[in-house]
């Protein structure tokens, strides 16, 4: 099985007590949560929904990021997938 790594941006609003987890390298795709976990588990169930979609229309699949510093995400890439190199 394949993975990849994307870079997480979170941000918490002090209005709502929720927490945004966002990936720029995916067209900015976007999930919340109550807390950071949970956003975080939301947000990867939406990359692999979105690489899944990329794959099924034999899109491919944006470049990677490589860890350098902040928070990341390891997933599993659809088999199927194309990958766009940066």
């Amino acid at each position: 099985m394949n993975y990849s790594t994307y870079k997480i941006k979170y941000q918490f609003d002090k209005e709502t007590g929720q927490v945004t987890a966002e990936v720029p390298s995916l067209n900015y795709l976007s999930s919340f949560g109550k807390n950071f976990k949970q956003a975080e588990a939301n947000i990867k169930e939406a990359i692999q929904a979105y690489l899944e979609a990329l794959a099924k229309e034999h899109a491919p699949v944006p470049a990677e990021d490589r860890p350098r510093w902040g928070t990341f995400i390891k997933v599993p890439t659809p088999a199927s997938s194309r990958y766009a190199f940066a």
